[in-house]
């Protein structure tokens, strides 16, 4: 089932085990029902049609149950911490929409009883505007829905974009102004990948390899159909 889809284009129960085409959630339920009698018979009951509770939209849900499920956890345990860090990072999905992710950073006390930092990723918030007032205000609007204040932030790390990390306009200076204890480090990923790149351009010919490598990749991601890799 590696690499198939979690739904599957044949969702005909009597087909499950013996088609490719099922999907990871009906074989799942196929492999349980040989250690669990009470499904199995459910299964063997709706074979040739009827009400089997296992259809495409029975799966969506299943799925957000257990999504709230898990980011209600996250979000208890970050409101009993109380005080929180930011991350927020921005990137366009294969359909060339701007999704931005929150990551909240928070410390807890551990079985051990010892203080231990957690990185949570809560969601993906699609973006229409770049400018830091907009982006500032989504992440504001993002917060608000989670039930975090702005005032118990302690930190923010954003790439080296302007939008985000200008001195004047960007989002770290528009939260500063509002709680000045959110103190801003800047992403070190993002900012040891800006010295890639400039110590790449110093050497004519690894500049010329990468810029090759970038034109092999707008050319094949420029279009779904070249979707070769």
């Amino acid at each position: 089932m590696d690499g198939s889809a979690f739904r599957g284009s044949n969702e005909i129960i009597s087909s499950v085990g013996t088609s490719n085409l099922s999907g990871k959630f009906l074989n799942l339920v196929n492999l349980v029902s040989h250690y669990h009698e009470p499904l199995s018979k459910h299964i063997e009951r709706h074979k040739k049609g009827g009400l089997s509770y296992f259809s495409h939209g029975i799966q969506d849900e299943f799925l957000e149950i257990m999504a709230k499920r898990i980011k209600d956890e996250i979000l208890s345990k970050i409101i009993e911490a109380k005080y929180y860090s930011i991350l927020f990072d921005c990137t366009p999905d294969i359909a060339h929409q701007e999704q931005m992710t929150q990551v909240i950073r928070y410390v807890i006390q551990n079985k051990q009883n010892e203080c231990e930092i957690i990185e949570s990723l809560s969601k993906f918030v699609r973006v229409y505007n770049k400018t830091g007032e907009s982006l500032k205000e989504d992440i504001l609007d993002c917060l608000t829905k989670d039930n975090l204040r702005i005032s118990d932030c302690r930190g923010q790390s954003f790439d080296n974009g302007s939008n985000m990390s200008g001195k004047i306009k960007g989002v770290q200076a528009r939260i500063i102004e509002m709680n000045k204890l959110a103190r801003f480090i800047p992403c070190s990923a993002h900012s040891l990948n800006l010295i890639n790149v400039n110590c790449a351009k110093s050497i004519p010919k690894v500049e010329t390899f990468f810029g090759i490598v970038q034109k092999l990749f707008n050319f094949f991601s420029s279009s779904t159909q070249r979707w070769i890799f």
